[in-house]
């Protein structure tokens, strides 16, 4: 488990870092304050969060949907 929480750990910094360098063209994510920094973690595990449940919510639904497939094919 500690390799998935250092790759999460990695992902979200990867993740806040292109965010901080969306918004903050010209900015430094290594001089930004640790506020800052925080701020963009957030919305980095906010993103990660939301494609999970997307991710999921896709898994449940295959299913149905191949019974609908075999359904018009017949």
């Amino acid at each position: 488990m500690g390799a998935q929480v250092d790759q999460t750990d990695q992902e979200i910094e990867q993740i806040a870092r292109a965010f901080f360098v969306a918004r903050h063209e010209d900015g430094v994510w290594e001089t930004a304050s640790r506020l800052l920094q925080h701020e963009f973690r957030l919305y980095a595990r906010q993103a990660l969060r939301m494609l999970e449940k997307k991710h999921e919510q896709v898994w449940n639904e295959a299913p149905a949907m191949m019974r609908a497939d075999v359904l018009e094919a017949a």
